[in-house]
């Protein structure tokens, strides 16, 4: 209505109308007719663009991202986003319970293992050699291991992680002497922040795979460059073979070792050490030494994250 009422007053504006005059009343009403549509156009996008982007962070893994559009919006636009708020709230609802029950069953199973343990260890003493127990320990230390990575994922999924000062030369002797290995060198750098349960477990997952890779001569190594400490595990065995390298860090991928155990168990330790060094802002890398041998390692950002949960 006030483009309609702008223009035929410009145009008979003292009754002889110049070309120049509507020119203007042309360019007033093309003005006009821009805010009006600039408005409408904010008010339709906004709304979407704010969905679009709503829905980018939770697919980038931000469950408790929702959008949020004005009261205003068009309706349908209103609508969308009120049946992806639901979508999402229901998705972090089961992921959540899906964490919890991984946490809570990982942890029970912890218990009848270590008795399991106990009253292996009392049969062993009166069966001395007795090849069925070796056996039946073996199958014990496997599920234990297992349980155990399920735990740091569990862990890592729920962001529980305890950012504390570490000794890393502790770390790598506790962890050695836990596989009952004797490394040749140790040369780790100082005042390592990092969460040291996750740490431990993925130094222990990489010194077994060079056991198993059939290092004799295993050397750990940890380099501080600025923020990134960069930990590795050397050994002297045969390598890897160039199709398995590109794979390795993959879930259930595992490689051809030096040892027959290295085709038990499901694959997921490197997979493992791979996930705890993104969780501290890292990665994890392999490759063929030059000189013999494999180096598998990863690195650390200890100015990434800062202190969650309470480490339990």
């Amino acid at each position: 209505m006030l483009v309609s009422a702008l223009v035929p007053a410009l145009f008979h504006f003292g009754h002889a109308p110049r070309p120049w005059m509507r020119i203007l009343g042309f360019v007033a009403a093309g003005n006009v007719l821009w805010l009006f549509s600039g408005a409408l156009a904010h008010r339709l996008a906004w709304p979407l663009w704010e969905l679009m982007r709503a829905v980018k962070d939770f697919g980038a893994g931000a469950l408790g991202r929702r959008a949020r559009v004005p009261r205003r919006s068009p309706r349908e636009v209103a609508e969308l986003a009120l049946a992806f708020n639901d979508m999402a709230a229901r998705i972090e609802a089961q992921v959540h319970e899906q964490r919890e029950l991984l946490g809570v069953v990982s942890h029970e199973l912890r218990t009848p293992l270590a008795r399991m343990r106990v009253l292996l260890a009392l049969l062993q003493e009166r069966s001395a050699g007795d090849e069925l127990l070796a056996k039946f320990e073996r199958e014990i230390v496997e599920m234990d291991a297992l349980v155990g990575e399920l735990l740091a994922e569990a862990r890592i999924q729920a962001g529980a992680l305890t950012l504390r000062a570490l000794d890393l030369a502790d770390v790598v002797r506790e962890c050695s002497e836990r596989l009952g290995l004797e490394l040749a060198s140790v040369d780790v750098c100082d005042g390592v922040m990092a969460d040291p349960t996750l740490v431990s477990r993925a130094i222990t997952l990489l010194l077994d795979n060079s056991m198993k890779h059939g290092g004799r001569q295993i050397r750990v190594l940890a380099v501080r460059t600025g923020p990134t400490v960069r930990i590795h595990v050397d050994d002297d065995g045969s390598g890897f073979d160039a199709a398995d390298i590109g794979k390795l860090f993959q879930p259930f991928a595992r490689g051809r070792g030096a040892t027959a155990d290295e085709q038990r168990g499901v694959g997921l330790g490197l997979y493992l050490v791979r996930r705890i060094a993104e969780a501290h802002g890292g990665s994890a890398f392999v490759e063929n030494r030059a000189e013999g041998g494999a180096r598998v390692g990863f690195s650390l950002n200890t100015g990434a994250r800062t202190e969650h949960g309470d480490g339990s």
